[in-house]
């Protein structure tokens, strides 16, 4: 018998990594992290995706799909075999997907057959998409869902009424990625990349890249929440968005700690309402605390839908010291220092391999003794948040950008896309900062925008354009919180004021080669220009030493350059491969550590 079941398995196994007789394997790539091995079409991030808003049922559909290259002329291929497979949610370009090309058209069908659990019947089924980069056509069963443009936020199509009553379902997605040809948010990807090699721009990362999934709901479900942490009143602001308009509905907030309700309270769909928590203990990279909280949708009768979140009780301001505004957290002056991450992987470029991938990314960086990291022209899944969430790190968000001047139409979906990143990740406590622009690349209306940002999200600090030049005010967009230059070796301080904080944004890129650990042999290389790990750490700690003084002139952050080699740039903590740390990992801790628990802190 046993024997029986091992056959039926591995049968199984055979028929889930194989498409038509090609098994899936790793495509040849220079370098590989060491989880990529970790990888399977049967394990490809299985995690639940949405850690703020779960539901108990879902179904994932990481995997295995068909694929082949599209043109704009193309029929919609329904119920025909195409000629490749990829293992999704893995770009096109990357190792990890299979493939690791580009396509001459920027277009690609996808397909793959799925099946809907016969205890979701009677309910709505949702097709979930964390991203695509960058147009989103979705067919189910020959009939069209829908379409979706932007390359960073997560999206949705109810697909109840295209589903057959049993059996095979198909889905179709074509997409199209113009990437760095038109003005759209695309941030470090160059399309040209493969073919030649550039400063400061990296390889696409086209299509699906990021988990795809169904959900079952019920007829009036929640929709989207929000949740404000107010620590000054001990309370949380809520708003619960539901799928219906109906008055009868209700949404209850339960809030706990571990087994000890805390708070509850109840109000109208689409209005915030309170919920008082007495004594909160509040959020910090130092004590990450998070409350569990539920949250129902009621009728005046039956419970109709309910999902888990958390909130992280936090306060990020501003206050004035000396006639300059320093950043506060909880109302106490901490000085933030993090590193620059651009969020690339070798083997999935915008993809990370594995969830404890990402959660080692976070780990690692409280291990140097960072509490802050800025994540640069790039939106992760939402699990990256979680783990900054639930470890404790603050994020400074970087609103991916172009290089181009845009038409008016590219700015309207610039407009949209700006919007959905602050609305898609503001129940997160760990990021506090949203950033605009980024030294002015694509740069249009920065006090219109940024002051758009600052009323959709009262709660958080804005950077409208991170990168001044020093010294030079006709390029310093007043607006915003934060005043914030950009100088590499050595780094410097803007001039404080009393209306903006100011911190410096980019700073260091101390880098060399390290053999056997290089993403392109031949270069071209930036930032390598340091003999070794020693003369690296050094340096490293001479530029904190400028970073303490600029701390007596008022400086409220400091951002160094960067987390890990990416491509051709050599400027990293750690090699490409996450495989050898390149500076003295217990000095840089140590330099962290001085710039914000220094007893003089407490006089800030």
């Amino acid at each position: 018998m046993y024997r029986y079941k091992l056959a039926i398995f591995l049968i199984l196994i055979v028929q889930v990594t194989t498409v038509y007789g090609q098994k899936w394997k790793i495509a040849q790539s220079p370098l590989l992290t060491p989880w990529a091995r970790q990888v399977s079409p049967q394990n490809a991030l299985p995690e639940y995706p949405r850690p703020l808003m779960v539901r108990n049922k879902w179904k994932n559909l990481n995997g295995l799909w068909q694929f082949q290259e599209a043109n704009a002329s193309d029929k919609v291929p329904l119920g025909k075999k195409l000629k490749e497979q990829i293992l999704v949610p893995y770009p096109w370009e990357s190792a990890l997907s299979g493939l690791r090309k580009q396509l001459n058209s920027q277009r690609a069908w996808y397909r793959r057959l799925f099946t809907v659990p016969s205890d979701w019947e009677g309910q709505k089924v949702l097709l979930h998409f964390g991203a695509v980069d960058w147009e989103t056509v979705v067919y189910i069963n020959g009939r069209y869902a829908g379409v979706h443009h932007g390359g960073y936020d997560s999206f949705s199509f109810d697909i109840t009424p295209f589903l057959n009553v049993s059996g095979n379902q198909e889905i179709i997605v074509g997409v199209y990625d113009p990437g760095n040809d038109k003005a759209i948010a695309a941030g470090k990807q160059s399309n040209d990349r493969f073919t030649n090699p550039r400063r400061f721009a990296y390889s696409p990362s086209s299509g699906i890249w990021q988990t795809v999934w169904l959900e079952p709901v019920p007829a009036v479900s929640i929709k989207a929440i929000k949740i404000i942490p107010d620590i000054d009143d001990e309370r949380i602001s809520v708003t619960v968005d539901g799928s219906s308009l109906a008055g009868k509905h209700m949404a209850e907030v339960t809030v706990s700690d571990g087994n000890k309700q805390v708070g509850k309270g109840s109000g109208k769909l689409h209005e915030p309402f309170q919920v008082s928590i007495p004594s909160p203990k509040l959020w910090s990279p130092d004590s990450p605390f998070l409350y569990d909280v539920t949250i129902t949708l009621k009728d005046s009768l039956h419970q109709v839908d309910e999902i888990k979140s958390y909130v992280g009780m936090r306060k990020i301001s501003m206050k004035k010291n000396l006639n300059i505004q320093r950043i506060m957290l909880n109302d106490t002056f901490l000085f933030q220092m993090g590193p620059l991450d651009q969020g690339y992987w070798p083997d999935g470029l915008y993809t990370a391999p594995t969830d404890e991938a990402l959660k080692w990314e976070i780990q690692m960086m409280k291990e140097f003794g960072y509490n802050m990291v800025r994540k640069h022209i790039k939106i992760e899944p939402q699990r990256w948040y979680y783990w900054c969430d639930k470890l404790g790190l603050l994020v400074w968000q970087d609103m991916p950008g172009t290089f181009k001047k845009r038409t008016e139409a590219e700015k309207i979906q610039f407009e949209v896309e700006l919007q959905r990143m602050v609305k898609s990740y503001w129940n997160h406590p760990s990021i506090v900062n949203w950033i605009v622009f980024n030294e002015h690349w694509g740069i249009y209306d920065p006090e219109r925008l940024t002051n758009m940002v600052m009323a959709l999200d009262p709660s958080r600090l804005v950077t409208g354009n991170s990168g001044i030049d020093a010294g030079k005010p006709d390029v310093d967009y007043e607006v915003g919180h934060i005043k914030d230059n950009h100088h590499y070796r050595p780094p410097t301080s803007p001039y404080g004021n009393q209306r903006r904080a100011i911190v410096n944004g980019e700073y260091g890129a101390i880098g060399y080669n390290v053999e056997g650990h290089i993403w392109d042999q031949d270069g071209p290389w930036v930032h390598y220009n340091y003999k070794g790990k020693e003369a690296a750490t050094a340096e490293y700690e001479k530029f904190i030493e400028m970073i303490l003084k600029f701390q007596k002139e008022g400086l409220s952050g400091a951002v160094y350059t960067q987390w890990t080699d990416v491509e051709n740039e050599m400027n990293g903590i750690y090699t490409y491969d996450r495989k050898v740390i390149k500076l003295d990992k217990k000095r840089v801790k140590a330099a962290n550590e001085s710039t914000y628990l220094e007893d003089k802190m407490k006089e800030w």
